[in-house]
């Protein structure tokens, strides 16, 4: 296989990372009995993880990867190198230095950060991964930090938070001051070190050590390799294999937008990295082995998505855990109302409707569109309810608007429900007025039901189910395998470039002009790279991890097949 067209997925993944923290929708914080730290983070279950011999290798390894090399430049890695937060500490290490008359050295923080070490991540209340923490095993930084006592006692950056019972030891707590928007938390105890991004980490509102905080803290601390290694067990990893290997594992919680209730099977992404980006593999964990359809009975899915998107992902829903949102439906209307089309849904209904939903569903954008109006395709069951057009006609008033009505060319086509409402919202592609507007739609055709706020997608889904237009699937290889997604490189880069260009504002020339210096650039080198699906191999380990394959796939169908009119 072309080394380009292996790595495709490599660069996606790296792109995805990265911009998890933009572009991640506020999600709900899970709630604990019992006492829990500030920020309400559950320090025993990351949202994110990075295990590597060496933090400070890491971006650069990361770059060496053929596609990521090509997308991105060295000052990804300078980025890291020349971080604020890293250049404070860097400075408050040498002053401290300095003003304490410690043996302190310049090399210290470069020589924490070039040994093993784990880190994870936490989002803050926007979803973004903001918290972090990260721990070691380094005798040369756990000795310097015994020595903070002393300097916390006079010092203005630096204090005692509390003292910490540890593993029947006394463990001090210190606070490192960075900057207004920075406080580190600096624990170690024997050569084991932890360094928290905030002290709402570990710290109650009352100022006080979270108990279920401390116990994760304590257990980083230990001598004991087990516990050190609470959050490897937590994601189903095995131990480290010496190689020199980073392993870097995003949970579904984080990547899914704050759906991940719909489809709890799947629970997390991990790629491993050799040293100098020489080799990098993909696993996605999922929970039970009938979490993901087996092929060909993908096929039938991705043969109902229209060809040519930029992205599309498989989603294995789980229809049963929609039951409580259509529980929360209002109530039957009564008698007296008379205006059917103003009239609430029944609940009983919509929940009859979603007993009918089966296999996977699936979502794709396409580059005619924008980046956040997605195309929704899922399947129901054969032999539907023949009231199913009258439930989701219930569906659409509820979800779309109060003024969804049926359009009139799902009248004229047997088969056929569409549901479709005009909604006033900035950005949308038509005018109602002096405002912008979008066509939300629902569609059914035979079992399949298309969703979109982009109302030409949906039309494109209807032409693709009858036929008239080409499927995803006419691109897939004929290789077996479940494909869990689809990309095409070149169209993901003209979606986030006109995307990109069409929130910077006409006035501000300085901003337009370096994102067409230096964001245009790495697109164009995006478009270069061959469209590429990733396809399961095998049945995974006994942990749930499921080795995918990236492989390269056609560019388009053939050009015989009749476009939609």
């Amino acid at each position: 296989m072309d080394r380009r067209r292996k790595w495709f997925a490599a660069g996606a993944a790296a792109i995805v990372l990265l911009a998890a923290g933009v572009v991640v929708v506020k999600m709900r914080r899970p709630h604990f009995d019992g006492d829990i730290n500030a920020l309400g983070v559950d320090l025993s279950r990351p949202f994110a993880y990075v295990s590597t011999p060496a933090l400070s290798r890491l971006p650069r390894d990361i770059v060496q990867a053929p596609v990521v090399r090509d997308v991105l430049t060295e000052d990804f890695a300078f980025y890291y190198e020349d971080q604020e937060d890293r250049l404070s500490l860097r400075g408050a290490i040498k002053r401290i230095a300095y003003e304490r008359e410690t043996t302190w050295t310049d090399q210290l923080l470069a020589t924490a950060l070039d040994e093993p070490a784990e880190m994870a991540w936490w989002p803050d209340a926007k979803g973004a991964p903001r918290y972090w923490a990260v721990t070691m095993t380094r005798g040369a930084v756990a000795t310097a930090l015994q020595g903070l006592a002393s300097i916390a006692a006079k010092d203005s950056q630096l204090s005692i938070l509390g003292t910490l019972r540890v593993n029947g030891g006394d463990v001090n707590a210190y606070a490192l001051v960075l900057s207004p928007r920075r406080t580190l938390v600096l624990l170690s105890q024997g050569n084991r070190v932890v360094v928290l991004s905030d002290p709402g980490l570990l710290f109650n509102g009352e100022g006080q050590a979270s108990a279920p905080a401390q116990e994760v803290v304590e257990g980083l601390l230990s001598g004991d390799a087990r516990a050190q290694s609470a959050w490897r067990r937590g994601f189903g990893l095995a131990e480290q294999d010496g190689a020199g290997n980073s392993s870097i594992v995003a949970d579904a919680r984080l990547l899914s937008f704050g759906y991940q209730h719909f489809f709890p099977g799947v629970q997390a992404v991990r790629f491993d990295v050799a040293q100098n980006g020489a080799t990098l593999r993909t696993a996605v964990r999922v929970k039970a082995a009938g979490t993901l359809p087996a092929a060909p009975g993908d096929r039938e899915l991705w043969s109902a998505l229209p060809a040519n998107p930029a992205a599309c992902t498989m989603l294995p829903v789980e229809w049963t855990q929609m039951e409580q949102l259509m529980a929360d439906a209002p109530p039957s209307p009564s008698a007296a109302d008379s205006d059917k089309a103003a009239a609430p849904p029944d609940a009983a209904a919509l929940k009859a409707l979603v007993a009918q939903f089966e296999g996977p569903a699936a979502v794709c954008w396409y580059a005619r569109s924008q980046l956040h109006t997605p195309l929704f395709v899922a399947q129901m069951k054969a032999g539907a309810d023949p009231k199913t057009d009258e439930a989701l006609a219930s569906l659409a008033r509820w979800v779309i608007s109060s003024n969804a009505a049926d359009t009139d060319d799902s009248a004229a086509k047997p088969g056929v429900g569409k549901w479709q409402s005009q909604v006033k919202a900035p950005w949308g592609p038509y005018a109602d007025g002096d405002a912008k507007a979008y066509k939300p739609t629902l569609a059914r055709q035979g079992r399949w039901i298309a969703f979109s706020p982009d109302d030409k997608l949906v039309d494109l889904a209807l032409n693709t189910q009858a036929r008239r237009y080409p499927g995803v699937a006419d691109t897939l290889p004929p290789a077996g395998g479940t494909t869990l997604v689809v990309g095409a490189p070149a169209q993901i880069a003209d979606l986030l470039q006109r995307e990109a260009m069409a929130v910077l504002p006409a006035e501000q020339e300085i901003l337009r002009q370096a994102a067409r210096q230096h964001l245009v650039p790495r697109l164009d080198a995006l478009r270069k790279l061959p469209p590429a699906r990733a396809v399961t191999q095998g049945a995974g380990d006994g942990n749930g991890w499921v080795p995918v394959e990236w492989q390269a796939m056609s560019a388009s169908p053939a050009s015989s097949t009749q476009q939609p009119k």
